[in-house]
């Protein structure tokens, strides 16, 4: 897991930049941190809720490719 922030208190936008680009290439381990506080902190929750959900989207996909590719049906 990467944890990217500048200071406890302020949201690094280079850093958010950097977890937007890797959560769009499908890189689901970074986070920022959540030792922010006020409105740096709800975006840095939010983004890390968004990442998880993704990945476990992905994974749920994955799964169901999975057992059309071998079953032909999806249960």
């Amino acid at each position: 897991m990467n944890d990217l922030h500048l200071a406890p208190e302020t949201l690094d936008r280079r850093a958010l930049l950097r977890a937007l680009r890797a959560l769009k290439k499908g890189d689901f381990t970074m986070r920022l941190p959540l030792d922010l506080t006020g409105i740096d902190g709800q975006i840095a929750e939010v983004f890390n809720d968004i990442v998880e959900m993704n990945e476990s989207i992905a994974s749920e996909l994955a799964r169901v490719c999975k057992t059309v590719g071998k079953e032909g049906q999806i249960n």
